[in-house]
């Protein structure tokens, strides 16, 4: 007799202890996810790692998933990537164009406009990113960090005016295009 009323008081704790973790977790649910600002890291000179503002992780003091962008439109050399400098020696053209995008990332009002719809595939999300009103992937370009890419990227006149001019890898010496870099082809 005793042994039953136990057994019936611990089920009335488990379900209540149940039902009071099911309302705490609707009730963190309905009120809106802890607001902060998104943060940004840099992978390489053109594949960023964003955390959004807003993840219902968060109201768990949980860690919230970082969502992997890729510049749209354009091809930056790759971190570990090397280039000819003109004189026989080595530039290090990929570090110099990660160390440029983080330092773009860095100051105040940069932000991504991610197009959810086009997802490469290495399960990274296209975006155009800005900073100070300028887009950063023309940036990257213009200074020859990186190149167009893709069809009908709006990149390819920024690209001609760099070449022209021999800014970046362009006025450096050799250097290989990091989709071909990529595919083991070296200069």
């Amino acid at each position: 007799m005793i042994a039953e009323r136990t057994r019936r008081r611990i089920q009335r704790l488990s379900l209540s202890a149940g039902a009071l973790l099911a309302f705490a977790a609707l009730v963190m649910l309905a009120i809106p996810a802890p607001v902060r600002p998104e943060r940004y890291s840099v992978y390489d000179g053109d594949t960023l790692e964003v955390v959004p503002s807003t993840c219902l992780l968060a109201h768990f003091h949980l860690a919230c998933p970082k969502q992997p962008l890729r510049l749209a439109g354009v091809d930056a050399f790759e971190r570990l990537q090397t280039c000819g400098d003109g004189q026989g020696g080595v530039w290090y053209c990929g570090a110099v164009a990660t160390n440029r995008l983080r330092q773009l990332v860095a100051k105040p009002g940069f932000g991504c406009q991610v197009d959810p719809e086009f997802v490469d595939r290495h399960a990274r999300e296209f975006a155009v990113c800005s900073v100070e009103g300028k887009d950063v992937g023309a940036t990257l370009v213009s200074e020859g960090l990186a190149f167009a890419y893709g069809h009908r990227t709006r990149y390819l006149a920024i690209e001609e005016e760099a070449k022209r001019e021999k800014r970046g890898a362009w006025g450096t010496g050799r250097f290989v295009r990091p989709q071909f870099w990529r595919n083991g082809a070296t200069g």
